[in-house]
């Protein structure tokens, strides 16, 4: 009995063991589980470790080697300048990219603008700003009615006949004008009148009028030295080409004496006279019948000197008989008028000016060369040069530009008549 306990206990010991036995085998096999588990956790999170670095670099480089390109990204330019915008480029290593450009610049209004450049690779974007700033550094324009130098008598009043201002960018500014006038016309001497403007972005510019306050001669009028001078005069207009005739003189500042008609623009006498040139009268007509009578005359001279003065609000002076005082076809309307005109009109307050350079185009020749060559054949540095040209014709203005650079390179002023200047006076022949 003793020995089948004993039996059955060394069995259920054995049972028991083999337990335990299986139990250290389930925990040993369950251990070797976990850290294969663990093991093959940290070999992914490695590899996506891995994977996430190579990623970050491949972009870094990626990122690193687009390249955007423009060629300034500060940039300044003139208001009203032709400037176009130029494109960017861009690339990935040598892949070529689009670049796209977003916003405009006006380079007609003064200010500072911006325009992004961008390009694009997949997930990546490059940008680059480039400012422009558009500014106003021209001067503005000052120009002079009637003569740079004038002279008057002690005792007699000054009346200035002001000036004009013109500006790229801000227009006609001539109510921003600051005149500066000390005139004494009470006492001998040189005076100047200073015309002063300025701008809306600052830029500053003058013109001067020298005023000579003279005694008043015994006899005979007083006259400013005119030597090295050049004073173009042109007859019958305005025509179709004188405002092309405008632009010429304007590019070289050069004024000249334009004796009008009642032919034509009133824009264009309005233009010339705002631009300093001096507006004189040439009859109303041009018709060679007004020579008939002086009260003929003088009723077609009024007609166009009513008509300067609507335009300009000036009385102009300054007269040029058609064919000149020397003309002989006046004798077929009246005998001996022009020995009573040429007294006449200089009792009636007006000045006469013939020409004493001839520049052909009155029916010489119609070749704008020759033209010219005829005016700097004629002029000197030692004689007020008066000329004779003709607006209305398309080879005279053609003319008008040879003449103004021989003349500048040569130490010539070109500039308008006034009652200052010496007349030139022709003989009379009727």
């Amino acid at each position: 009995m003793k020995k089948k306990k004993s039996e059955e206990k060394k069995v259920k010991e054995k049972v028991v063991e083999d337990d335990i036995i299986e139990d250290e085998i389930i925990e040993e096999e369950n251990n070797e589980k976990k850290i294969f588990k663990k093991k093959k956790i940290i070999i992914l999170l490695i590899v996506l470790l891995t994977i996430i670095i190579l990623a970050v670099v491949s972009l870094v480089v990626i990122n690193k080697n687009i390249k955007l390109t423009i060629k300034k990204t500060n940039e300044t330019i003139e208001v009203f300048s032709d400037f176009k915008l130029e494109g960017g480029s861009a690339k990935v290593f040598k892949h070529k990219l689009k670049v796209k450009k977003s916003g405009t610049i006006d380079n007609s209004k003064v200010g500072t603008y911006e325009v992004t450049y961008q390009t694009k690779f997949f997930i990546f974007k490059k940008e680059k700003i480039k400012k422009v700033k558009v500014v106003d550094t021209t001067k503005p324009e000052v120009t002079m009615r009637g003569q740079q130098e004038k002279i008057i008598y002690i005792g007699d009043t000054y009346n200035d006949e002001g000036a004009t201002a013109t500006d790229k960018y801000d227009g006609d500014i001539t109510d921003k004008i600051e005149v500066t006038n000390n005139v004494d016309t009470s006492k001998a001497g040189d005076y100047e009148i200073t015309y002063k403007i300025k701008d809306s972005s600052n830029n500053e510019n003058e013109v001067k009028r020298v005023v000579h306050v003279v005694e008043k001669p015994a006899s005979g009028p007083a006259y400013i030295n005119s030597n090295g001078v050049i004073y173009l005069t042109f007859d019958d207009g305005p025509g179709d080409t004188t405002p092309r005739l405008l632009d010429i003189l304007a590019k070289y500042k050069a004024k000249a004496t334009f004796f009008v008609t009642c032919k034509g623009s009133d824009e264009v006498i309005k233009r010339a006279y705002n631009e300093g040139h001096t507006i004189g009268l040439h009859t109303c007509s041009h018709n060679y019948a007004i020579y008939s009578s002086l009260d003929t005359y003088y009723d077609d001279l009024n007609q166009v000197e009513n008509r300067v003065f609507n335009i300009t609000g000036i009385h102009s002076k300054l007269i040029r008989f058609p064919g000149g005082s020397s003309n002989t076809v006046s004798r077929k309307y009246s005998s001996g008028i022009m020995s009573t005109l040429v007294n006449d009109v200089q009792n009636k307050g007006y000045q006469y000016y013939d020409w004493n350079v001839s520049s052909g185009d009155a029916g010489s020749t119609t070749n704008p060369d020759v033209i010219a060559a005829n005016v700097e054949n004629g002029v000197s540095p030692t004689k007020t040069n008066i000329v004779l040209m003709h607006d209305i014709h398309t080879y005279s203005v053609d003319a008008v530009e040879p003449i103004l650079q021989w003349g500048q390179a040569n130490g010539y002023r070109f500039e308008a008549l006034s009652e200052n200047v010496k007349p030139s006076h022709h003989g009379v022949n009727n």
